[in-house]
């Protein structure tokens, strides 16, 4: 449960980094994201499952159900 807690705390959603990200003048190179964070395997015995593609394309649907982002960030080119 803390881990939860400590997730919640951090206050970030996927949509958040991804603005701000853009604010500062970096675009999103690669994303992947996940349903059942690789961590949790370890954690909890549960294997990492990728988020579906449905889900990914709508975005505060996506903070919600999205447990882990994998960002490959770029500077844009001015």
């Amino acid at each position: 449960m803390e881990q939860l807690l400590e997730i919640k705390r951090t206050g970030i959603s996927l949509e958040r980094f991804e603005r701000l990200a853009g604010r500062a003048g970096y675009r999103c190179a690669k994303r992947t994201l996940f349903l059942i964070n690789p961590i949790y395997q370890y954690k909890f015995g549960l294997k990492p499952r990728r988020q579906f593609r449905l889900v990914a394309g709508l975005p505060y649907l996506r903070d919600f159900l999205t447990t882990c982002g994998y960002y490959l960030v770029r500077q844009e080119d001015r």
